[in-house]
């Protein structure tokens, strides 16, 4: 099923030297842009959509992301240099998924449940 209206749930966060920190509240579809600077994202508190994507772009910077203990987590995109890593947990079928996507030169995906 398509969301037609998903871009009213976008959250654009464009800035030109530091990065993107959000906490709780209820989670929108999330795009930072920097040159310099990452993104810090904490959603154990949040409302989360069935499907909740955070898309990162930058030159230097990574992504630290916090989930529920039960999210689906999904990581897509490329860095030259930095790793990936997730915490491993369990989740349901029902559990919401939420997808990564990350993009830079320097910098990683560091993924942790509560």
């Amino acid at each position: 099923m398509a969301n037609t209206n998903s871009s009213d749930r976008i959250n654009w966060q464009v800035s030109l030297l530091g990065g993107h920190k959000q906490r709780g509240g209820t989670a929108a579809d999330t795009v930072v842009l920097t040159p310099i600077g990452g993104a810090e994202v904490d959603l154990t508190d949040a409302e989360l959509a069935p499907e909740t994507t955070l898309t990162k772009v930058s030159l230097i910077g990574g992504v630290k992301l916090r989930v529920p203990a039960d999210a689906a987590v999904e990581i897509e995109g490329f860095h030259l240099f930095g790793k990936r890593t997730v915490q491993p947990g369990t989740s349901s079928p029902s559990a919401p998924v939420v997808r990564v996507r990350a993009y830079g030169i320097f910098g990683g995906v560091k993924v942790s449940r509560a």
